[in-house]
C-alpha cells in the first residue's frame, strides 16, 4: 500500500460521510472489511511518520479527540456486539501511536 492510498483510506473511514466511527456511533455496527483496511492503513502510516516531527494536517484532524467522537449507549448494541468497543479502542490506540 502506498502512503497516498493509506491516507485516503484513513480519511474515508474516519471523517468521511460513511465513516466507521459515524456508523458505530449510529448503532449500525462494524463493517469488518473497512475496519481491517483502516487498521492496515493506520499501521502503515505509523511506520511512515514515526520518525517525523510532523504529520499531514488532515491526518491529524482525523484523530483529534477520537474517543470523544462517540460513546456507547446502553441498549444500542447487544452484549455480543461489545466487540465493537474493542475496535474503537484499537483505532484510538493506533491514533495515539501516530503522535508519539
Amino acid at each position: 500500500m502506498k502512503v497516498e492510498e493509506a491516507l485516503e483510506i484513513v480519511y474515508e473511514n474516519t471523517i468521511g460521510d460513511n465513516s466507521i466511527l459515524r456508523e458505530l456511533r449510529g448503532g449500525k455496527g462494524l463493517n469488518q472489511q473497512s475496519y481491517k483496511l483502516l487498521i492496515e492503513a493506520m499501521k502503515m502510516l505509523i511506520e511512515e511518520y514515526k520518525d517525523n516531527s510532523e504529520v499531514p494536517k488532515k491526518l491529524a484532524l482525523c484523530f483529534v479527540d477520537i474517543n470523544n467522537y462517540f460513546y456507547f449507549n446502553e441498549g444500542k448494541y447487544t452484549e455480543e456486539e461489545k466487540e465493537l468497543e474493542d475496535a474503537v479502542h484499537e483505532i484510538s490506540s493506533l491514533a495515539g501511536q501516530l503522535f508519539e
